[in-house]
C-alpha cells in the first residue's frame, strides 16, 4: 500500500472527508505561515506596495492568514456541531474519566485508543484553541496595524508569542499522530 494512501486511510479511522481535507490544508498553510514569517518584511506604513518584492512574503503571509481564518471557522464549527463541546473539553463539566483512564494506559506504557472524551480528543480541542487564537491575534495585529495604532506592535508580539503554542501543537499532536500510524499501519502489514 502506498505509505500516502495508508495515511489518508488512517485519518480515515477518526475523520469524515470533509475534515481530512480541512486538516491536510490548515497544517500545510500553519506550515507555510511560521516558514513565511521569518521572511516578512515590516513597514510603518498602513498601505504595503503590492507589486515590491520586498514585500512578497509579507503579502504570503497576510493572504494565507486570512483563508486560514476562514478554513479555521469552518473547521471549528463542524467539529464542535458533529462531536459537541464535551467531546473536546469534558474537563470543563468535571468529567475527567476518560482522561484518567487514558493516562492510567499511557502510565502502562501503552498507547490509547482515540475515543470521545479521552486524551486525543482533549489534545484536538486544546489544538482548535491554540489555532483560533493565534489566528484572532494575527488578525487583530492587521487591523491594529491598518490603523496606525500603538498597539500594533504589542499586538504583533503577542501573536508571535501565541505562535509558540501552534508549533508545541505541531510536534505533540503530530508526534503522538506518526506514533498511532506507525503501531496501526504495522498491524495492517502482518
Amino acid at each position: 500500500m502506498n505509505i500516502l494512501k495508508a495515511i489518508w486511510s488512517f485519518f480515515g479511522l477518526y475523520q469524515t472527508k470533509i475534515i481530512r481535507r480541512l486538516h491536510v490544508l490548515i497544517l500545510i498553510l500553519v506550515l507555510s505561515q511560521i516558514i513565511v514569517s521569518n521572511w516578512m518584511v515590516g513597514t510603518k506604513s498602513v498601505v504595503l506596495p503590492f507589486f515590491d518584492k520586498a514585500y512578497l512574503f509579507t503579502w504570503i503571509h497576510i493572504i494565507s492568514g486570512f483563508l486560514l481564518l476562514f478554513l479555521t471557522f469552518f473547521l471549528v464549527i463542524y467539529c464542535f456541531k458533529e462531536r459537541g463541546l464535551k467531546y473536546f473539553y469534558p474537563y470543563l463539566w468535571g468529567d475527567f474519566k476518560q482522561l484518567k483512564n487514558d493516562i492510567r494506559t499511557l502510565l502502562m506504557r501503552k498507547l490509547p485508543n482515540s475515543s470521545p472524551r479521552g486524551l486525543a480528543a482533549t489534545v484536538q480541542g486544546l489544538g482548535l484553541g491554540a489555532l483560533s487564537i493565534v489566528i484572532l491575534s494575527g488578525v487583530a495585529w492587521f487591523i491594529l496595524w491598518v490603523q496606525q495604532s500603538p498597539l500594533a506592535l504589542e499586538a504583533r508580539s503577542i501573536h508571535k508569542s501565541l505562535t509558540i503554542l501552534i508549533e508545541i501543537y505541531i510536534y505533540g499532536h503530530g508526534g503522538l499522530g506518526i506514533i498511532h500510524f506507525v503501531i496501526w499501519y504495522k498491524g495492517k502489514q502482518k
